[in-house]
């Protein structure tokens, strides 16, 4: 029940039937036909997926690289201050914590407070925007430590914001999501059956969105640690206090898929493992992490949204990578996510991305560096495969090397690889 009802009510008992009555009249308030009325019956559930990438040598330790300069938003999203303070390329991180997608689910219009932390990082993007103005309360940093808070929320079912309008300066016409490019990542996040969530500000304009959207960086330590063997043996270690989830072993390959299922690490345990010789195809690959995902307790669609999000860089790039399902205690305390009322049933699922360079690999990548002209298409091809995880990979490279020119050749293509000034790292609690 709204402040203003309980002070009705505080009154007098006609008083108080008379404001029932009234909370059920539509009006156009901030630009929607709303309600004021207590609180609709019904369960509110909420679930959310995202990932975590980080990159090791064949060591498994992990190596800083530049996470925000190789992927693009659509325009709406809101980005935070620290890609207008530095360029993007600029930024140093160990962790990068991609779009983590929050839906809700309810069969009633209601309203919900949504606030989201992340301690160990900052809060690089995000959508819808906050409700104050950047730099206000609402988005604090404080060595390194970042919020949300989303305020007051309105979740509409499907079906209801198919007829919900909203004023704008040109009249009244139907609501409607932001537009994204035809085939764009970002969109397929939208294909499940969650409800609208809506941000209205104080200016009566609204924000309109499937689910709530973020994404940031920090320096932190996840407990998964992956050292590369050589000759597609592994050796896993969880040194965390609980099990993951189930993972999957990955190598891309000029096309050519193999991935090997492991069903869990334990506690505290250490694993051995390889890829098979024989290839498989990104369709059976794709099928095993949405079965994976569902298993973990999200929905079909909210799976299928997900590995389609992330298809292109999961599946199409070429490289070795483990993927595996965080413990939700752990993603609860590395972003504790606060909604209140408290949903009736909660599921968080974070993947785990862990990017390494074979021994094999970066045998290959000092070979091709140290043999041909930095500028040369065949150099430029092996970083352009490499990506975002070009530098650290030649840095490690150079750890690697002992001969005085081939080490003068890794250094001199790293060295194009940085920004012309110095680097911005991102804060991290006692680093």
């Amino acid at each position: 029940m709204s402040q203003r009802t309980q002070t009705l009510c505080a009154g007098s008992i006609v008083a108080a039937c008379l404001a029932i009555a009234i909370s059920f009249v539509p009006a156009l308030v901030g630009g929607r036909d709303v309600r004021t009325d207590v609180q609709p019956p019904g369960k509110l559930i909420v679930h959310e997926w995202g990932t975590f990438t980080n990159f090791s040598g064949s060591d498994g330790v992990n190596l800083d690289f530049r996470p925000l300069g190789f992927d693009s938003l659509p325009s709406f999203v809101v980005k935070s201050g620290l890609a207008g303070l530095f360029a993007k390329r600029e930024v140093l991180a160990q962790q990068r914590m991609e779009t983590p997608v929050t839906y809700f689910y309810t069969d009633v219009p209601r309203t919900v407070n949504v606030r989201v932390d992340f301690p160990q990082g900052r809060l690089t993007d995000w959508y819808p925007d906050t409700t104050k103005p950047l730099g206000d309360s609402d988005f604090a940093i404080d060595s390194g430590r970042t919020f949300l808070d989303w305020g007051p929320v309105r979740l509409t079912p499907q079906a209801d914001f198919a007829k919900l309008q909203v004023r704008t300066p040109k009249g009244v016409r139907l609501a409607r999501l932001p537009e994204v490019a035809k085939g764009h990542h970002y969109g397929e996040a939208r294909e499940t059956d969650s409800a609208i969530v809506e941000r209205t500000f104080s200016n009566g304009n609204s924000h309109f969105e499937k689910f709530l959207f973020y994404r940031g960086l920090g320096d932190f330590d996840l407990p998964m640690k992956l050292e590369a063997l050589g000759g597609d043996r592994f050796e896993l270690t969880n040194s965390g206090a609980e099990a993951s989830g189930a993972l999957l072993l990955v190598r891309i390959e000029k096309g050519q898929v193999r991935f090997a299922r492991q069903a869990a690490a334990g506690a505290n345990e250490s694993l051995e493992l390889s890829l098979p010789t024989e290839p498989s195809t990104v369709e059976e690959l794709a099928e095993t992490m949405v079965n994976e995902l569902t298993q973990a307790g999200l929905y079909q669609k909210e799976a299928l949204a997900m590995v389609n999000t992330w298809h292109a860089s999961w599946f199409g790039e070429d490289g070795t990578r483990l993927l595996y399902l965080v413990p939700e205690r752990q993603t609860n305390e590395l972003l504790p996510l606060t909604i209140e009322p408290a949903p009736d049933e909660s599921v968080r699922i974070l993947v785990g991305r862990l990017e390494t360079l074979t021994p094999e690999d970066c045998r290959r990548l000092v070979e091709v560096v140290t043999t041909a002209d930095a500028n040369s298409e065949k150099v430029q091809g092996e970083l352009k495969s490499l990506g975002r995880f070009a530098e650290p990979a030649i840095q490690f490279a150079l750890s690697q090397e002992q001969k005085p020119a081939r080490r003068e050749r890794l250094e001199a293509v790293l060295a194009t690889l940085r920004p012309q000034k110095p680097s911005a790292s991102v804060p991290a609690n006692g680093r």
